[in-house]
Formats: C-alpha cells, structure tokens, sequence
C-alpha cells in the first residue's frame, strides 16, 4: 500500500528558512527531507520523554 503524502504550509521567519536551506545543502538533501527529518527525530525524543504507561 502506497505510503499517503500529506501536505501543507508552513510559515517560518526568512533567517530561520536560510538557515535551514543551507543545513539541507551541505547535506545534500531537500530542504522537505531535511524538516521531516528533524520532525521525526523531535518525535522520538519527545516519546522517550513520556512516562511509560
């Protein structure tokens, strides 16, 4: 089954937007692939973080 993509619009201040365009340059991925990357990676620190139930 295909994985769905979602979209949407983020509105982020013009020096953070360069400063994470180029982090994605040096590392020679999309600026999308770099974001969703820190995305999934702040939600597993914020998991590990949660009192186990």
């Amino acid at each position: 089954m295909p994985e769905t993509v979602v979209h949407f619009q983020i509105r982020m201040p013009p020096l953070l937007h360069e400063q994470l365009a180029s982090w994605a340059k040096a590392d020679k991925a999309s600026l999308n692939a770099l974001i969703v990357g820190i995305l999934e990676k702040a939600i597993e620190q914020h998991d590990k973080a949660q009192p186990a139930s």
